[in-house]
Order: C-alpha cells, then sequence, then structure tokens
C-alpha cells in the first residue's frame, strides 16, 4: 500500500516550545480536547500518566476533572520546559522507546496518549509495556489508510521538538491500533465520532485521500481491561 506523505515541516527552525504554540498547534488540541470530552469517560478522580506531554499543554483537562496526573515526555528540553513553568506539576523524563523504564514508572489508572504514538518506532513493544501498567489508555495517533494490520514505519525530522526523538516513527493502520488494544488490554474501541478538524476524516476511502495526498489521517481509540458500555465507542471499523 502507499503510504502518507510526512507534511512539510516550515517550523524546523523554531525552538521548542514555539513549535507547540502555533496556530495549527493549539487548532488541533483544542479539537482533541473537545472531542475527548464529548465522550463522557469515566476519568474523573482517577490516576493519569500522560506520555508524549510535549509543554503540558493537555495537562489542565485532566486536572480540571479532579485527576492527579504524572506529565512525561522523552525529550529533556521539553521535560525542562514543563519543570520551569509548572513547578506545581508532577513531571518525568519517560523516553517510550526505552522499554524497560515504561515499568519503573508507576502505576496508573488511564495513560493519556494523544499526539505520540505515531511518533514511535516500537509502537507494538511500547503498547505492550503500557498495558502492564494501566487499565485504559487514550490514544489518538495518525493513521495509514488501509485495510490490513500494518504499522508502516516512516522517517521524521529528529531536532524538531514535535517529531519522534529516534528520527523513526509509525503511520500504523486503524486495524493494527484496534488489535494491539485488544490484545493487551482486552478491550479496544475506536470513536464512532471524530474531533471537529480536517486530519479527522469520517471517509477513510483511497479516493478521499487522493483528493488531498499530503493531508494527515487521524482517529481516536480507547483501550481498556474492563469493557465500555458507550454508544460513542465502536469495537470495529
Amino acid at each position: 500500500m502507499k503510504l502518507q506523505k510526512l507534511p512539510r515541516i516550515a517550523l524546523a527552525k523554531l525552538r521548542p516550545p514555539n513549535v507547540f504554540l502555533t496556530p495549527e498547534a493549539l487548532a488541533i488540541n483544542k479539537a482533541r480536547l473537545e472531542h475527548l470530552d464529548s465522550l463522557r469517560l469515566d476519568i474523573e478522580g482517577r490516576r493519569v500518566l500522560e506520555v508524549g506531554a510535549g509543554i503540558g499543554l493537555h495537562t489542565p483537562f485532566f486536572i480540571n476533572k479532579g485527576c492527579s496526573v504524572l506529565s512525561t515526555d522523552g525529550r529533556a528540553s521539553n521535560v525542562k520546559e514543563m519543570k520551569q513553568k509548572y513547578p506545581q506539576r508532577e513531571i518525568a523524563d519517560l523516553d517510550l522507546e526505552r522499554i524497560d523504564d515504561i515499568s519503573k514508572i508507576g502505576v496508573f489508572d488511564v495513560i493519556y496518549c494523544y499526539g505520540t504514538l505515531y511518533h514511535l518506532s516500537t509502537p507494538a513493544e511500547t503498547l505492550k509495556a503500557l498495558s502492564a501498567i494501566s487499565s485504559m489508555i487514550l490514544v489518538e495517533t495518525c493513521c495509514s489508510i488501509g485495510e490490513g494490520e500494518e504499522d508502516n514505519i516512516v522517517d521524521e525530522v529528529a531536532k524538531v521538538a514535535n517529531q519522534a526523538k529516534s528520527g523513526k516513527g509509525c503511520r500504523p493502520t486503524r486495524r493494527w491500533v484496534l488489535a494491539r488494544l485488544n490484545e493487551y488490554w482486552g478491550h479496544g474501541y475506536i470513536s464512532a465520532t471524530q474531533p471537529d478538524h480536517p486530519e479527522f476524516p469520517q471517509d477513510w476511502t483511497p479516493e478521499a485521500q487522493a483528493a488531498n495526498p499530503e493531508l494527515l489521517t487521524r482517529a481516536i481509540f480507547v483501550g481498556s481491561k474492563n469493557p465500555i458500555d458507550n454508544p460513542l465507542l465502536l469495537d470495529h471499523i
């Protein structure tokens, strides 16, 4: 299958945290979090591990729901920025491709993995390790259009603060993500709705991608060790 092309990165010369604060980045964050809130998941008051937190812009969503949050990132520069800006928060370094480090970070009710999975070259290994320390995972990721189960490893720009630290990411198919969540958590779901943003399509046909091949395509998933009865979550594509 033909993989999606990575978009041109016009922001490569910006220093962190600027890359996280562009209008484009803020717009997709707003759409992501509004949609997550619309799912009405039982996450109030939970212990949350935020992975790939960047500079911590998503953390208030969980703080406002009474959650205790450990925000982590694999880049020292991002961790330093969070600690400087938010000294009251729990913040730690966690490189998700250092699989052994995941087991040492603690045990959590919920893992928040938005905008992170597709920056990993070890998506299956990372998800398996995260499943050992959590009851639920919330995933937003770029996905390739396709009917099979493929992880689709791609090149990224390692020097950019919001790209893969290793220089390798992935663009898994939706079926691949759903299968891994079922395998590791026991119950995998894909959202029946999508955030209000052009990169979250409802039409996943090759013809739709061909109409705008430069546009990334994203989807929302939930993995849970207990079944979830929620009409907004589907257990199939």
